[in-house]
């Protein structure tokens, strides 16, 4: 007997997928932003970290570790003094794009386009990525359903008018899908590479250029100290010549009175 195609509501769907993802990120990084946050700040018992950090961030709330909201916050709040050594530096618009993300989410105000909740996903996955690698697999798995809705769980619903060659197409698009967002992410991790490799050809070209600079006051401090010899030079050839035309009249003059 055939099977009617589920049409859920793309909007709630999307929006209870982010809430998975949003959990799954918070969880990751719970223990990371604390571990990282303490050792910077320490941890009474009657003055929690989180408490300490709450209160720099303006909330009066009591805010969880694991609330990824609250992590997210931290991190941008404090990127420079606890978290700059580990993330990357392109990697910190992302974290402001997360929180704008996650208060949309908050209020139902996320944009429509599948594009944008794909970009979180993407986004989250490259900063949990040197936290908790393992966790990716689970942002993936994430960005797939994001992209499948109807499936959800991965499986195929096949209805008996269906041909075998339409669910090999399918099997075979899910495939594509999977080795597109293969390339994705390591088009991602080529580009941290790049940017990478460009600060550093960056810093050598700094170096020279100051090499450079240091070569040509040298150069123009040389030639300064040549002219001031040669000067010093002629100075002396000329007081030479003139002891030289004094002794000779001198003994001129001896000449004369002798005779």
């Amino acid at each position: 007997m055939p099977t009617t195609p589920r049409t859920p509501d793309i909007a709630v769907g999307r929006h209870a997928l982010l809430a998975r993802a949003f959990e799954t990120f918070g969880s990751a990084m719970a223990g990371f932003v604390e571990e990282r946050m303490v050792e910077y700040m320490g941890d009474e018992e009657t003055t929690p970290w989180n408490l300490v950090a709450a209160g720099k961030l303006g909330r009066t709330d009591s805010s969880a570790v694991t609330d990824p909201l609250f992590q997210l916050l931290v991190i941008r709040r404090f990127w420079g003094p606890v978290f700059a050594d580990f993330f990357r530096e392109d990697l910190r618009p992302l974290v402001g794009q997360l929180v704008e993300a996650r208060n949309l989410w908050a209020h139902f105000n996320l944009p429509s386009e599948t594009a944008y909740s794909d970009r979180l996903l993407l986004a989250m996955e490259r900063i949990v990525a040197p936290v908790a690698p393992e966790t990716t697999t689970d942002l993936r798995a994430l960005r797939t359903e994001l992209h499948d809705p109807v499936a959800g769980d991965g499986e195929l619903t096949v209805d008996a008018a269906t041909s075998p060659d339409s669910v090999a197409l399918v099997a075979q698009l899910r495939k594509t899908e999977a080795a597109f967002e293969d390339l994705q992410r390591r088009f991602g991790e080529l580009s941290d590479q790049l940017t990478a490799t460009r600060r550093v050809a960056a810093g050598k070209q700094l170096k020279l250029t100051a090499a450079e600079n240091r070569a040509d006051v040298m150069a123009r401090e040389a030639e300064r100290l040549e002219a001031r010899l040669e000067a010093e030079l002629m100075s002396r050839t000329r007081m030479e010549w003139l002891f030289v035309a004094f002794i000779t009249l001198m003994v001129l003059v001896m000449t004369l009175i002798s005779l």
